[in-house]
């Protein structure tokens, strides 16, 4: 097999979202572009120059009904397949990936369950209609997603941990991800992200991914409406307010990092089958 330069991997997981965009044209699901890819958008017109994902987000009614068309249209959507906690026993996430699967990454310290190139695909949940209220269940979906995350690490990497007192304190932390497994935590994920509706709420948010914290829980109005905005050479959905989601994520998003800190963050090998 032939490993990916970072260019191959930018073009094979722009042609997802390429995908996704015209499955949700054809079926008027709500989608925006997310996290790096957002900033990537309206900072660089394109992809951060050091980052190769892409990230979006979906009210939970549109991922719903975008899992069912993916598994209604398997044959239609190859060489595509969507992969969630529901089609693969060994998946270890609470969101969804489309996956190129004319490729093959090899994951470092997870538990292999067949992962082409992809474009993560992020549930919008509600969150509440107080701060107090989308802080309290955060702070447990933070905790239940950090648990299944170890769940599905073939062996604990306490170099990635800063501290001497939360590297011990992650060992049994590690025991009981283990001993309770992946599809438990993914059930207590799931169960706290139908405590509240998308609809209803005053506050959205992902709720199942609990890592990115409460910055990451929005007023609702912010994605009330979309534009659209360009991302290298084609054209895709931002949430209409996506300064206000922007400044709220990462503060002065339109000024770049230090140098040394304009590297890639993915933790895989990419290879053409």
């Amino acid at each position: 097999m032939r490993e990916l330069s970072m260019t191959e991997i930018q073009t094979g997981s722009l042609e997802i979202l390429k995908k996704i965009d015209a499955i949700c044209n054809e079926c008027n699901f709500r989608y925006f572009l997310a996290y790096g890819t957002l900033i990537g958008a309206v900072r660089h017109n394109g992809f951060i120059p050091w980052d190769d994902d892409i990230d979006i987000w979906m009210p939970r009614s549109d991922y719903d009904s975008f899992i069912q068309y993916c598994e209604k249209n398997k044959d239609n959507i190859r060489p595509f397949v969507l992969m969630s906690q529901y089609n693969n026993k060994n998946y270890p996430f609470g969101i969804s990936r489309l996956v190129d699967t004319r490729f093959l990454l090899d994951v470092k310290n997870e538990i292999s369950y067949g992962l082409g190139l992809f474009v993560d695909i992020y549930p919008l949940d509600g969150a509440g209609d107080t701060e107090k209220e989308y802080q309290e269940r955060k702070k447990r979906a933070s905790r239940y997603s950090s648990l299944c995350f170890l769940s599905s690490r073939v062996s604990l990497e306490k170099g990635t941990t800063k501290g001497l007192k939360k590297k011990i304190l992650k060992i049994p932390a590690y025991i009981y991800a283990k001993a309770k497994g992946t599809k438990y935590f993914l059930k207590k994920l799931e169960e706290i992200s139908k405590e509240r509706d998308y609809e209803t709420c005053d506050y959205i948010g992902c709720v199942v991914w609990g890592t990115d914290g409460v910055k990451a829980i929005f007023p609702k109005e912010w994605f009330q409406s979309w534009v659209s905005h360009e991302f290298n050479g084609s054209y895709f959905r931002i949430p209409k307010d996506y300064d206000d989601v922007l400044k709220r994520l990462y503060g002065d998003y339109m000024k770049l990092p230090p140098a040394e800190k304009r590297v890639g963050h993915h933790y895989y090998v990419a290879y053409e089958k």
